[in-house]
């Protein structure tokens, strides 16, 4: 038995799901996916700006240790420990403090992005139970109109 060409509901196939083939439907969520995601970014503007990055990094390097060789060389003995101190303490305070709090930042993108997928997971739940209902809704109608005039 075919289903009635019109739905009675304007806009809304209730036979939606009961027409869906699996591999259509992963075939459409992958283009609305794709058609929802942004461009990539040009394979010469990637390159250019880890270039820009690498050379920066270069720069700093080739600057710290003009400092350390000018500055180290000359450093006077009451200098030296401080200098040590101040190098413990900052690998602790990067190690310590920083790698934490990105630690921390990380496990929040992490819990806003499973957060993000359970919302659209249980939207995507209510939709195709609205479906199913309407089509339930249309069959019971069409039984009844059946039952009527037959």
């Amino acid at each position: 038995e075919q289903p009635p060409p019109v739905s009675p509901i304007e806009g809304v196939d209730p036979f939606a799901a009961w027409k869906k083939d699996p591999r259509e439907a992963v075939a459409l969520a992958k283009r609305n996916h794709d058609e929802g995601a942004p461009r990539p970014v040009p394979d010469y503007i990637v390159s250019g700006s880890l270039n820009v990055v690498q050379g920066f990094v270069v720069v700093l390097l080739l600057a710290f240790v003009v400092v350390i060789t000018l500055y180290g060389t000359y450093l006077p003995p009451e200098a030296v420990y401080p200098t040590y101190v101040a190098t413990i303490v900052g690998m602790l305070v990067d190690f310590g403090v920083f790698e934490s709090v990105k630690c921390v930042v990380i496990a929040c993108l992490a819990m806003v992005h499973d957060e993000t997928e359970k919302r659209e997971s249980e939207l995507r739940a209510r939709q195709a139970r609205m479906e199913l209902k309407a089509q339930r809704l249309l069959q019971k109608g069409r039984r009844l109109l059946h039952r009527t005039h037959g």
